[in-house]
């Protein structure tokens, strides 16, 4: 496996709490899949800002990560899941799965990472 691409973002919680508090349901509707924000709404209240803070970060990471033009790939179009073990993986979709390929990718790896302050995601796109 080579290694074609790497990005890593940090957003800040409060940041991101901000957002959530201004534009609730539209912003999440808007940038997040529905798994996503299931995943945001099942965490408990205080940790929500982070648990999406971190899956802002891994679609920031991924658009980085493939080092080119990204306009026509939407937020949605790059969400985190869970594998079966619940170790978070990525879901491309449209535009976002077309670009992996273009790069010649056959794999999108991320690792995300949050704390009280800020969260953190890295992807690797590997081929």
């Amino acid at each position: 496996m080579s290694v074609i691409g790497l990005g890593t973002d940090i957003v800040a919680v409060a940041r991101m709490a901000a957002l959530l508090d201004r534009h609730g349901e539209r912003f999440l509707a808007r940038c997040f899949s529905p798994e996503e924000r299931e995943r945001i709404a099942a965490a408990p209240p205080a940790e929500r800002p982070a648990v999406a803070a971190a899956r802002w970060a891994a679609k920031e990471a991924f658009l980085k990560a493939l080092g080119g033009p990204i306009g026509h790939i939407g937020y949605r179009q790059v969400a985190v899941g869970s594998d079966l073990d619940g170790a978070p993986r990525l879901v491309l979709d449209g535009a976002a799965a077309d670009a992996l390929g273009h790069r010649g990718g056959r794999h999108a790896l991320v690792s995300l990472s949050h704390e009280r302050e800020y969260a953190v995601a890295t992807v690797i796109i590997a081929g």
